[in-house]
């Protein structure tokens, strides 16, 4: 994905959102619905683009095939409250 997109503000947007539903601790198992609902995302192709992206850069780990499962890392709570 481009940053021309937007996508770090859309990431950020969905690091935040998994943060809190994990109430800010890390290897807290998170749900696709609930995340994409806070991080106010409609389209799962897009949630599962910056999911992949998040995971890339070590964000988010233990994903299911199309992240609709998956917990956040200590680096992913720390860039979720920058």
């Amino acid at each position: 994905m481009s940053e021309v997109w937007g996508m770090p503000e859309k990431a950020r947007r969905v690091l935040q959102a998994a943060a809190v539903e994990a109430n800010g601790r890390p290897g807290m198992y998170v749900v696709m619905d609930q995340v994409m609902y806070r991080a106010n995302i409609s389209d799962p192709d897009e949630y599962r683009a910056i999911a992949r992206y998040l995971e890339e850069r070590g964000c988010i780990a233990e994903a299911d095939l199309d992240y609709g499962v998956f917990v956040l890392t200590p680096e992913g709570i720390d860039e979720a409250l920058k």
